[in-house]
Parts: structure tokens; C-alpha cells; sequence
């Protein structure tokens, strides 16, 4: 191990430049697609099932590329990788614009996946070195608003503001990558790197972290949470459309579920450290439960149509509150620590991101034969099923057990050390 930098810590910086590289790369580049789908599904000729695997090709291509990056962040540094990795997402993001096809666009998305799993296994890292691990939590929930911020603002303007300002989607396109290529090179030459680096770091060090059980509850968290998130944003739009709802009110219920969801990432964080990780993980997968399951109870038929953004706002609080503590976590892990972040959080993002992939199509299979009720029951099911990692998991932060006169995990001695 070395150390990276002598750097003072800017934790301000840090998390500006953070939160910039989530709601340009993830909130603007990512999320314009479903918005515009039905726009580009008409000029492109794609069918409902090729829409829903192209927008899960990004999920797939984030598993596939995640634990290498997760591992060449431990070896070079966040700041280089994340950099590298903005430009190539800034050229997939560009490429969309240029497809002819639903297979074009399907590996443009698949290639945009892949620099995600390079950027997303850096950001907590970067934090770790400008920002003690006591808060890294609030942080992260910080830098997880701008994504939900981002996203919400995308979902609503993208298809009636944004897209006829920029002359139609494809122009919109190109727009969003030099966003996303201003953004990389903010962080390049903003960010500085503060944390242990390992230059044996490789797959090996990724894979072998699978024997760790704590950090394979979040690692199974991650999976369902994220998946079910993934299928809600893709699904949602359809499913309202064919239940009834006004599409004057579809936008937004989504912007407010959206909205909902990054009030509860800045309040989760800041009530765990009160309260606990795991009681604020079991009750918010509670929440998220019952908001979801009432709402496939309920239906939208009749008078019933107006309780949809009142549930849908529960679910999210219930969800969104632990999102960005399954991103904190890995650090606080025993076994993990700020050296090791980048290899926790690759393996993070392989399994969840194979949820990411696998939960739409169960969503859309679900809708299929079950229509409304049915998708969304799978998704109260699924946001459920989280309480049972939780229930095993070991406290950490200031409610962890501590050793006499020490700190209360390697993670922390190795980031007091440093």
C-alpha cells in the first residue's frame, strides 16, 4: 500500500465535483432515454420487449465492466479512472445519436453501462480521502440527490422543453455528451486523490471479497433495491399510461416519486447515525414495502387514481433513505476499509447491477400478465425481500460496537492512520 497524495482535503470540492459527475453523467446521460423512447421507438422501429432490453443493456454493461473497474481504482487512484471513464461515457453518449438501429443503440447503451462501472466504484473512494468515514454516509447521500435531482429534472423536461430547444433527440444527445466531457475534465483537473492505493489490486482482490458476509448482504441489498428501482423508472411511465392516468399527470407522479427519493438520500443518512444503519434499513424496506403493495392493492381505477403520488412519495422515502448508506457501507465493513473501497464497491455493483438487468424483464413479465396490480405487487415483494440480508447485518458507524480505547472497525484505524 502507499499513500496517494499530501493533499489538504477539500470535502467541499469533493462533493461538488461528486455530485456534478452523478447528476450529468447518471442523472442527464442515462436518463434521457426513457423520456424520449417513445420518440426514438417510432423513428427506429423498436418494439416494447427491444425497449426494454436496450435500457436494461446500460444495467448489463455496468456488471459485465464493474469489478475491473472496481479493481483499477484501488490500483491508480479514483481521479484517473473516473476521468478516463467520463470520456468514454461522453463518446457511448454521443454514439446514440449517430444509431440507425435497435441494435445500434442496444451496444451504444451497452458501452455506456460499461463506464459507469469505472465511475460509480470511484466517487465514494474520492470522498473517503477529503471526508471522514463518520459522514461519508451524508456525503453519498448527497452526491446520490444530484443523480435523483438530475434524474427527476430529465424525466419531466427531456421530451417537452429539452429535445425541441436542442432541434429534435439525436442533437439533445450530443448536447448531453459534451456535458458529460466538460464534467470529466472538471474532475480531472479538480479532484485530488487522498487515499491508499494498491498496485497489486486486480480481479483476484474483487473476487476474493466474495467470502466477506457482511459485505455480501449489501451486495444482495444492492441487487434488489437497485433492480427494483430500475424496473419502477422504466416501467412506471407504461404501466400509468395503460392504467388511465391523464398523461398531463404522469410526469409528475414520476418527478415527485423522483423528487421524494432524494429528500429521504439527504435524511437517511444524517438519521442513521442516530438511530443505527440496520434499524434504518429494515424499517425503510418496510416503508417501501407497504407503499408499493398498497398501491397494487388500491389499483388507479376510480377515486383511487389520485393516491398514486402519495404512495409512490412513501415507497421512495422508504427506499431512498438507506440507498446511499448500501454505497457507504463497503467502507465501513470489517475487512474493507478506505484501501480496498474500490474492489467492495465493484463487487457492489456486479451483483446489483445484475439485478438491474433481471428485475425489468420480471417487472415486464409480471405486467404482462398481471397488468398494474401484478408489476407493482412484484416490486412491493422485492423491496420486502430486503429485511432479510438486513436482519444479519453487524452495526457499524458510531452505533458499532467498539474495541476498548480503539476504533470501532479497521476501516476507520486505517483512515486515522492515513
Amino acid at each position: 500500500m502507499m499513500r496517494c497524495s499530501d493533499a489538504p482535503a477539500r470535502p467541499w470540492r469533493a462533493l461538488f465535483l461528486c455530485g456534478a459527475m452523478q447528476g450529468i453523467g447518471g442523472g442527464l446521460g442515462w436518463s434521457l432515454l426513457p423520456p424520449l423512447m417513445p420518440t426514438i421507438a417510432k423513428e427506429l422501429n423498436i418494439s416494447h420487449a427491444m425497449g426494454g432490453l436496450i435500457w436494461g443493456a446500460a444495467a448489463l454493461g455496468i456488471a459485465i465492466s464493474a469489478p475491473l473497474g472496481g479493481a483499477m481504482v484501488d490500483k491508480y487512484g479514483p481521479r484517473r479512472v473516473a476521468a478516463l471513464a467520463m470520456f468514454v461515457g461522453s463518446v457511448a453518449c454521443a454514439a446514440r445519436a449517430l444509431c440507425e438501429s435497435s441494435f445500434s443503440l442496444l451496444a451504444a447503451m451497452v458501452v455506456f453501462g460499461m463506464h459507469i462501472g469505472f465511475v460509480a466504484p470511484a466517487l465514494p473512494k474520492a470522498l473517503a480521502g477529503h471526508i471522514p468515514l463518520a459522514r461519508l454516509g451524508r456525503a453519498t447521500g448527497f452526491a446520490l440527490v444530484c443523480y435523483t435531482f438530475g434524474t427527476a429534472l430529465t424525466v419531466l423536461l427531456a421530451r417537452s422543453v429539452l429535445a425541441p430547444a436542442a432541434g429534435g433527440w439525436r442533437p439533445l444527445m450530443l448536447i448531453a455528451a459534451g456535458a458529460m466531457a466538460l464534467t470529466g475534465l472538471a474532475w480531472w483537473f479538480g479532484m485530488r486523490d487522498r487515499v491508499a492505493l494498491s498496485h497489486r489490486a486486480g480481479l483476484r482482490d474483487v473476487l476474493a471479497l466474495r467470502h466477506n458476509g457482511q459485505l455480501m448482504r449489501v451486495a444482495t441489498m444492492q441487487l434488489l433495491m437497485f433492480g427494483g428501482y430500475l424496473a419502477l423508472l422504466g416501467a412506471l411511465p407504461r404501466l400509468l399510461t395503460e392504467a388511465g392516468v391523464p398523461a398531463v399527470r404522469i410526469g409528475p407522479a414520476v418527478a415527485l416519486w423522483l423528487t421524494a427519493a432524494g429528500c429521504a438520500n439527504l435524511i437517511g443518512p444524517w438519521l442513521s447515525d442516530r438511530i443505527g444503519r440496520r434499524p434504518l434499513i429494515l424499517g425503510g424496506a418496510i416503508v417501501a414495502c407497504t407503499g408499493l403493495g398498497l398501491l397494487a392493492i388500491v389499483g388507479l381505477s376510480g377515486d383511487h387514481a389520485s393516491l398514486v403520488s402519495a404512495l409512490l412519495a412513501i415507497a421512495a422515502l422508504g427506499g431512498g433513505c438507506f440507498a446511499p448508506l448500501l454505497l457507504a457501507l463497503p467502507l465501513e465493513i470489517e475487512g474493507v476499509g478506505p484501501s480496498r473501497a474500490g474492489a467492495a464497491l465493484g463487487l457492489l455493483m456486479l451483483v446489483g447491477q445484475i439485478g438491474g438487468f433481471l428485475l425489468p424483464v420480471l417487472t415486464g413479465m409480471f405486467a404482462e400478465h398481471g397488468g398494474f396490480a401484478g408489476a407493482l405487487g412484484l416490486l412491493a415483494v422485492v423491496h420486502g425481500l430486503v429485511v432479510l440480508p438486513a436482519l444479519g447485518l453487524v452495526e457499524t458507524g458510531r452505533h458499532a460496537v467498539r474495541p476498548q480505547g480503539g476504533a470501532s472497525s479497521a476501516a476507520e484505524a486505517e483512515q486515522v492512520a492515513a
